[in-house]
């Protein structure tokens, strides 16, 4: 199936970025082996989303204006992406745990399934899976609830596409935005109005449609991002962009460091905030009149993308490593949090 349209216009990469990644995977990562120093680093996940929803939204318009846009091209691709790399971490960690943790794997068959197949987040609401109980009664593969999500948007990434696309020729470009733009803003308050004082946060937390929204929302972008306006910025304008990125850089340092998860405010708007200051830091990073994305990926910061080109390596692994260490008691040996880091990064390479 190819959708047709119009001439393509713009640069393909965008820098900064991979930056962006770096600052997600850190705050995963630390929120995983530390969760009561930096409780809200689970935060990091919404930005994933975002970047997930604006990259592929982006290629795939562009792709759509270059008459490239295959739907089986698109799913081969997530295919192989996605399933080396998955699988072997599924594998090797069940492999393994058979003959050191043999209790943590011992009936994994239907958590493998729901992890392939891509609907582990349900099933982990099905067996009332606490992401925030830390590694009670938790299991190795307790952080792939991400990739469920993940797995289901890519699914149906193509048929929200294609009503975008036929939007787009039929009534006009700013039709089809529209529409996303509408999904995106009622899929937001799905959290919000679910919420109930003292309730269980499980099901907020882990469910598609409380959490898709961020999605949607770097999916309005992306879309948007490819023919947007290209005028030259006023000087306010360049002012504020370069003073409001290092602020919101900061509101998410702090946010990682205060918001709870388990705190009322993260479900009736809490994080829907932080998603949209993820929003504004993700134009503010690619927009190349500003220059933050070139000085993000100039050769002297270049450290800075290195995590975040392998980030995906680096969320699967981390927690198999987290959970043996903790099993293991191998938490209490001097400089422990070294070795877990040192085996991820390992790991991933």
């Amino acid at each position: 199936m190819a959708l047709f349209g119009r001439p393509t216009a713009g640069r393909k990469h965008i820098e900064g970025l991979v930056v962006l990644r770096t600052l997600a995977i850190v705050g995963v990562t630390l929120f995983h082996m530390f969760p009561d120093g930096l409780p809200g680093g689970y935060l990091g996940v919404s930005l994933f989303f975002v970047l997930t929803g604006f990259l592929l939204a982006y290629t795939s318009k562009r792709s759509w204006l270059e008459h490239r846009f295959r739907v089986k091209n698109y799913y081969w691709k997530r295919i192989k992406r996605i399933y080396p790399s998955l699988l072997i971490v599924l594998l090797t960690t069940i492999g393994i745990f058979h003959f050191v943790l043999p209790k943590a794997v011992a009936a994994v068959r239907p958590e493998f399934l729901s992890i392939v197949f891509g609907y582990n987040n349900w099933w982990q609401i099905a067996q009332n899976a606490d992401y925030f109980t830390r590694l009670t009664n938790a299991s190795p593969f307790t952080h792939l609830w991400f990739m469920g999500i993940e797995l289901q948007y890519y699914l149906i990434w193509p048929v929200l596409f294609a009503v975008y696309a036929f939007l787009d020729i039929l009534v006009g470009r700013r039709a089809g935005l529209a529409v996303m733009a509408v999904l995106a803003l009622g899929s937001a308050a799905v959290m919000p109005l679910m919420y109930e004082p003292n309730m269980d946060v499980t099901r907020l937390y882990y469910g598609t449609d409380t959490r898709i929204y961020a999605l949607l929302f770097g999916a309005v972008l992306g879309l948007w991002w490819v023919d947007r306006p290209m005028g030259r910025l006023s000087s306010w304008q360049t002012t504020l962009g370069y003073i409001g990125w290092p602020v919101l850089l900061g509101v998410t340092i702090a946010s990682y460091f205060l918001l709870d998860g388990q705190n009322s405010f993260t479900y009736q708007g809490g994080m829907l905030l932080m998603t949209v200051v993820f929003c504004v830091l993700l134009l503010l990073t690619a927009d190349n009149r500003l220059l933050i994305g070139t000085i993000l990926e100039s050769p002297a910061l270049k450290w800075l993308g290195w995590l975040g080109k392998r980030s995906f390596g680096i969320y699967l692994w981390q927690y198999p490593v987290i959970y043996l260490f903790a099993k293991m008691g191998w938490v209490r040996l001097p400089y422990y949090a070294v070795l877990e880091i040192a085996a991820i990064l390992l790991l991933t390479l």
